[in-house]
């Protein structure tokens, strides 16, 4: 590898998030010189024990935060693995469960924490020489020609780079700055979140009840008491739901979620989030790249939001360090746009997928609901299409970049 003289950095990264930190880890391991800007300026974030932000990794995922080196970073008594689904609807007897072990696999995924996650991954990058992470830094300018492009920051420095990777989030500074569009469909519902702890054990499943106005989630937490819940509705429901004191909102929660695990006996801060579905028109132009929620949102119904973006991540990677190795520009249109290939057709087809599920649920024609139901309860009896839903969602199948391959 040649790494050409006038050059700060061979990528600058903005936005210190879990997708921005794994792409810096992964080209970091390949000798890339990275820098990572993060605007957020954090004090010690593990002291949040209840972070309601919270994450279910697939397999692909904690296959790809293995190889930045993070995984084993991460407490142990943070991580819940899942190994059982079960799905069933307000508006009828249908349901559906799922069982890893049916697959072969310990777990269908992993439960964690937010804070705890980006913590592991700072502590990585923090042991490289070779990733200069700028806090409390956001870019101001973007300025581009044939050889490079220079990114003015607001603390006054003025970086140099053949890359810029926009890994900062839906309302993405780089990708204003540099013009592109992002098309956005409000799906006028907003999700409420917090961090429950109730009467019965979770037993490491997953439970999610599909109601009328929108799908509540309850994940295993460690805890066998605690769950990360994602309560997802009209906006005017979860702002009522914001209000109610403590009690009330307890007692509303375990109703609708049909006191599966009984009372709910302590509950977090509530956050809520508005909810829609957006993609970039371009996830690329010469010497830029976006990643993540800079160019994709999906709704949260199954999760897949953050997986989506650890895909992009080390999809991206794939392709700037085979470029890299073959001593070519890591920046030109014709490299990046294999990657945009790549991405947008997998992102598109599970947003497609995502929406089909939401209109599908969310239908209140009888009939519709009827077959719907009926549909869940053949699907059940169905162990090779089910298992095949299942390996999509766990991220064993699709376009997998190789860091989601296997454990090598």
């Amino acid at each position: 590898m040649k790494r050409i003289e006038g050059y700060d950095y061979d990528v600058v990264i903005c936005g210190g998030g879990v997708v921005g930190c794994s792409l810096a880890c992964l080209l970091a391991k390949a000798n890339f010189k990275v820098a990572l800007l993060d605007r957020d300026v954090r004090a010690d974030r593990s002291s949040q024990k209840n972070d309601s932000r919270i994450f279910a990794i697939t397999i692909s995922s904690k296959r790809i935060l293995n190889k930045t080196g993070a995984w084993h970073l991460i407490p142990e008594d943070s991580i819940s693995p899942f190994r059982r689904m079960h799905v069933w609807d307000e508006n009828g007897d249908g349901e559906i469960r799922f069982e890893s072990a049916s697959i072969c696999e310990p777990a269908m995924g992993y439960i964690i924490a937010q804070n705890f996650l980006t913590d592991a991954l700072f502590q990585k990058i923090n042991e490289f020489e070779n990733i200069d992470l700028i806090k409390g830094a956001s870019p101001k300018s973007i300025e581009k020609d044939a050889n490079a492009i220079c990114i003015d920051i607001d603390n006054s420095q003025e970086l140099k780079t053949k890359l810029v990777v926009a890994a900062d989030g839906s309302n993405s500074k780089v990708r204003q700055l540099c013009n592109i569009n992002f098309q956005k469909h409000d799906y006028e519902q907003s999700a409420l979140a917090c961090v429950v702890t109730t009467e019965i054990e979770h037993s490491a499943v997953a439970r999610q009840r599909f109601l009328s106005d929108g799908p509540l989630a309850f994940l295993p937490m460690k805890n066998p008491h605690q769950s990360g819940i994602v309560w997802s509705a009209k906006p005017e429901r979860i702002d009522e739901l914001l209000k109610l004191d403590k009690a009330t909102f307890q007692n509303e929660l375990a109703v609708a979620f049909e006191n599966k695990l009984g009372q709910i006996k302590e509950s977090t801060e509530r956050n809520i989030f508005p909810l829609s579905r957006a993609q970039a028109d371009h996830y690329v132009q010469p010497r830029l790249a976006l990643i993540g929620d800079s160019a994709h949102t999906v709704h949260p119904l199954a999760g897949l939001g953050a997986n989506l973006g650890i895909l992009d991540s080390a999809s991206l990677a794939e392709i700037l360090i085979d470029t890299f190795n073959s001593d070519r520009d890591i920046g030109r249109l014709q490299v990046l746009r294999r990657y945009e290939r790549w991405r947008r057709t997998e992102n598109q087809q599970i947003m497609y997928m995502l929406d089909g599920f939401k209109y599908l649920f969310e239908n209140k024609f009888q009939s519709v609901q009827w077959l719907r139901n009926l549909g869940l309860d053949i699907v059940d009896e169905m162990p090779i299409v089910k298992n095949a839903i299942m390996a999509r969602a766990m991220g064993l199948k699709g376009n997998l970049p190789r860091f989601a391959r296997n454990y090598n």
